[in-house]
């Protein structure tokens, strides 16, 4: 695991985020940013792992915090979806299943973790190495779900292997970086475990059946880095890639319902004139802020059990709102600047998240140790900075 940390700075380095708001001083807060943060479903805590290796339990309701840790997995924050329990790994490889007092429930030996997730009944625990292999159980019950390559991978892409189970635990979605944007067949085509096999076919945007550990579609459409999402209801899951296509999709059947349309054009109305001649229709289309530019997804995350989510865009301090009814943004909400959030930097998607029935926004900053917290209003549709710990 110390191989993991000394790879984030290497990567912090030839990525030339040293040169960012002033040199030596951003190298030092580097050190001690979130890496990986999870909310608790009612909105009340979070744990996030930071750069420094400390873990750190938050009370957001009294705006403390508790440090558990100073020995954690970077990217191992986890807590458990209706429980007051949550995931870490320290750098010795042992997994803690652990409660809001700090003492664990469980533990277990595992290999490094590059993101892990675990069903609310603890029944099911899912984890993923560096090459993206995706594993259900631990300890002699282990085995492989997904297992068919090394290309891509968290070193080839620089992004964990995005893991979410569904509503009641019954589906899980994983989500990497996809190259075979255009392919219009959803079916899994290939074994999901092949020995020797360098290209994965599982890589981007998959849902997989928890009970039968089995794939059950491939959600075409994306390029490079992926980030995928259930709805709270699990009726829906939204996908977002780095070519900034957004689809939503029907959970159950796997269908495609529609794709988000541009954030500058509106809907495509017409193809017939062929690329680079398209007819849009701007109709409902509002207008971006003065300072908003680019449209790549950095991730995709629900803020209300209404079915609204928030798309977040590498390096705007924007979050765009959306109904899952409908393929035009609904607001542009403002994550404010002092301090930037962590959109700024597109490797950490995995330092966001929101507890949609208690309508909270969690975010690492962008430089420094603490984090943002938002409160969504679904009256108003907008969200209210309440706590920026520092």
């Amino acid at each position: 695991m110390k191989r993991l940390y000394r790879l984030l700075l290497a990567v912090l380095i030839v990525t030339g985020v040293w040169g960012c708001d002033g040199g030596t001083a951003v190298a030092r807060q580097a050190d001690r940013w979130v890496m990986s943060l999870s909310v608790s479903s009612d909105g009340r805590h979070a744990v996030s792992v930071h750069a420094d290796r400390r873990v750190v339990l938050w009370d957001l309701e009294r705006r403390t915090s508790k440090v558990i840790s100073t020995n954690g997995n970077l990217y191992s924050a986890y807590f458990v979806k209706g429980r007051d329990l949550f995931l870490w790994q320290d750098l010795d490889d042992v997994v803690h299943l652990t409660r809001l007092d700090g003492t664990d429930e469980r533990r277990w030996k595992h290999f490094p973790t590059y993101g892990h997730v675990i069903s609310s009944d603890l029944a099911h625990y899912f984890s993923s190495d560096k090459r993206w292999n995706v594993y259900h159980g631990y300890g002699g019950d282990m085995q492989p779900v997904k297992k068919d390559g090394d290309n891509p991978s968290f070193l080839g892409s620089g992004k964990l292997l995005n893991m979410q189970l569904s509503s009641g635990d019954r589906l899980l979605l994983t989500a990497g970086a996809e190259y075979d944007w255009d392919n219009k067949d959803i079916r899994p085509r290939y074994p999901a475990v092949v020995e020797g096999q360098r290209s994965s076919e599982y890589a981007g945007t998959v849902v997989w059946d928890v009970a039968t550990l089995k794939p059950l579609a491939v959600l075409y459409g994306h390029a490079v880095k992926t980030h995928a999402t259930f709805s709270p209801d699990g009726r829906y899951v939204v996908s977002g890639g780095e070519n900034s296509r957004v689809y939503v999709w029907d959970a159950k059947t796997r269908k495609k319902l529609f794709k988000l349309g541009s954030l500058t054009r509106g809907i495509v109305v017409d193809k017939s004139r062929g690329p680079g001649n398209w007819v849009w229709d701007k109709t409902g289309l509002i207008d971006q802020p003065k300072d908003f530019s680019g449209d790549a997804v950095l991730a995709v995350k629900f803020i209300d059990i209404d079915n609204h989510y928030l798309r977040f865009t590498a390096y705007q301090h924007y979050a765009i709102l959306y109904s899952i009814d409908s393929p035009l943004p609904l607001k542009y909400l403002d994550l404010g600047t002092r301090p930037f959030p962590a959109t700024r930097d597109y490797s950490r998607n995995t330092a966001i998240d929101t507890a949609p029935a208690a309508g909270i926004l969690v975010m690492g900053q962008a430089v420094g140790p603490g984090i943002n917290v938002y409160k969504y209003d679904k009256a108003t549709q907008t969200l209210k900075r309440v706590w920026v710990a520092r």
